[in-house]
């Protein structure tokens, strides 16, 4: 048997050079946080895997009907849209595309603003299934309102835009510019 004044001195040489065993908590905390930094890097990877993926949405806009009025106690221009939307979007979706967040915004200048952006129907998709969005008549949810009297006899350019909610990796924000429907406000309110 070892006396208690060498016993101690073996755990102060033994502290000293570091070779003491760490406690149970200390053991747990190296573990989680291994484990921790594992899973990260491997959803960065993951995620990584999606961005060589090559989309190649169907995107087709029409106006069908527009309604100018000027709300003179507000002292703005609004138009009520009616648009035609045939979108196939599809071929977006992949693994880690958990929804797709769909809208269309009308772009037009104005002498006050160089770009004036108006979301004025958007939708959320949560299934490939429904990404094929095909209707003739979509009234705006929300209507065009200029902050002036700006819209009358002017160019407006809708195009549609989503963004690619993922399930792990960065929300990604996509437009249709190759499918810009443009159109002229009418000169004459409604």
């Amino acid at each position: 048997l070892v006396p208690r004044r060498s016993r101690a001195l073996g755990r102060r040489l033994l502290a000293q050079c570091g070779v003491l065993m760490h406690s149970f908590w200390q053991r747990l905390n190296a573990l989680f946080f291994y484990t921790l930094s594992c899973l990260g890097a491997f959803a960065f990877l993951a995620a990584a895997t999606t961005y060589f993926h090559e989309a190649e949405p169907r995107v087709s806009l029409q106006l069908e009907r527009i309604m100018l009025r000027r709300i003179q106690s507000a002292g703005h221009d609004q138009a009520i849209l009616s648009l035609a939307i045939d979108a196939d979007l599809r071929s977006v979706f992949n693994w880690n595309v958990k929804q797709l967040f769909v809208y269309v915004t009308a772009e037009y200048e104005t002498q006050a603003n160089v770009l004036n952006q108006v979301v004025v129907w958007d939708s959320v998709i949560s299934e490939p299934e429904q990404a094929h969005i095909k209707s003739d008549l979509v009234v705006n949810k929300y209507s065009l309102t200029d902050q002036g009297f700006g819209l009358r006899d002017n160019e407006v350019k809708l195009v549609l835009n989503w963004n690619a909610v993922p399930a792990t990796g960065l929300l990604t924000l996509s437009h249709a510019f190759d499918q810009i429907h443009t159109f002229q406000v009418p000169a004459t309110y409604a």
